[in-house]
């Protein structure tokens, strides 16, 4: 299963955190650099094992 996800940010070190909690199923993972203003935005693609994937509302998905 694949997801496209896009994180905002205000500081690089929120950004490093999301991207280590995602660590095992992130494929790929691009931030702009070019932005001005409070947010930045980075986005990511996710490789979701289907062992892994989520079965129902209360099950959790990693």
């Amino acid at each position: 299963m694949a997801a496209k996800v896009r994180v905002s940010y205000e500081k690089p070190q929120e950004l490093q955190a999301v991207t280590e909690l995602l660590k095992p199923v992130v494929k790929t993972c691009r931030a702009d650099k070019g932005r001005d203003g409070r947010f930045r935005r980075a986005y990511m693609d996710l490789e979701i094992p289907e062992e892994k994937a989520q079965k129902g509302a209360d099950t959790p998905l990693i």
